[in-house]
């Protein structure tokens, strides 16, 4: 089983969507700046100009620079972001790249704790995803995440589906677990 998650890896219309997107606030960004320093020099030439411009003018430069960096930095951290998880004959290679680094590591399949299927909240609704857990938290990962259209799937379909895929590492000694919704998430 191999898994591989690239920061960037957009093809298609989804690239040609997000590239349009990025270009169209950097240039509008860029735009900003520069009608507010030609406000700022025109206030030195012309009185009419209220002074109350240039400190607007000013407010403006400051958040666009500041929004170009956070993009750039948000942009060069996805896009140097790789992993890939690899297991096989009992062992687990995993490799993760950032912007800070590389992590890397080998673990015998055998000192996993379990296979368990987890729910969880993300932005306002109800997931879950399948993970190999290991007793150190930072070697715990997923390895399956439904698709939007199975993220409301019945719990039986859960069950069979973790069953399924605890099976294919039970001669590793892992045990399959069901970690339950809590009784608040159920109710709402």
């Amino acid at each position: 089983m191999k898994l591989v998650e690239k920061g960037l890896d957009l093809k298609g219309r989804n690239a040609l969507f997000f590239y349009f997107s990025v270009t169209i606030a950097v240039v509008s960004m860029v735009w900003v700046i520069m009608l507010s320093i030609r406000i700022m020099m025109l206030s030195r030439t012309d009185p009419s100009v209220p002074g109350y411009y240039v400190t607007i003018a000013m407010v403006c430069i400051a958040v666009s620079l500041v929004s170009l960096h956070h993009f750039y930095r948000v942009f060069t951290d996805r896009k140097a972001y790789f992993k890939q998880i690899e297991i096989s004959d009992g062992l687990v290679n995993f490799l993760e790249v950032t912007r800070e680094g590389r992590r890397e590591w080998q673990e015998k399949l055998r000192k996993f704790e379990s296979i368990s299927l987890r729910h969880y909240a993300y932005r306002g609704r109800d997931s879950w995803y399948i993970a190999i857990v290991h007793s150190d938290k930072t070697k715990s990962f997923p390895i399956f995440s439904p698709v939007e259209a199975d993220r409301e799937a019945p719990e039986d379909a859960k069950r069979q589906l973790l069953a399924r895929m605890g099976s294919q590492f039970s001669q590793f000694g892992l045990v399959t677990s069901y970690e339950k919704k809590s009784e608040n998430e159920e109710q709402s």
